[in-house]
């Protein structure tokens, strides 16, 4: 029985097809530079996550990983009105910490909290 290891660029295109978002090929290709859990930890998601969406058979928000892997590994700022520019997957953090309710520990966070919901870059609008 011989058991073939295949690389994390290939397990994407494999369940990707040509539907390969750049965003997973740039996961891929962190995957099989360096390790999914060394990625998983800079990205802020677990090693298992990383394989699912690899596989494309994650069923969480996709769309927030992708901002979280813009941001850590393609390098992606957007223009935060509070913080001024920030990477992607720092936006996320932060709209995560507002939606938590975590304001009481300072005022950047107090105005986050507020300015999250209303930002055009926002996932919790409406909350």
């Amino acid at each position: 029985m011989s058991t073939t290891t295949h690389s994390a660029m290939e397990r994407a295109r494999a369940a990707w097809g040509d539907a390969l978002p750049d965003w997973v090929a740039e996961l891929a290709a962190a995957c099989d530079a360096s390790s999914q859990s060394r990625v998983s930890r800079r990205i802020g998601y677990s090693a298992s996550v990383i394989s699912q969406v690899l596989s494309r058979t994650y069923r969480g928000s996709l769309a927030t990983v992708e901002q979280k892997v813009r941001g850590a590994l393609m390098q992606e700022t957007i223009d935060c009105p509070v913080m001024g520019e920030l990477s992607r997957d720092r936006c996320i953090d932060n709209q995560r910490l507002a939606a938590r309710g975590v304001i009481a520990t300072s005022s950047m966070r107090s105005r986050l909290y507020h300015a999250c919901r209303r930002c055009h870059h926002s996932r919790m609008k409406g909350e």
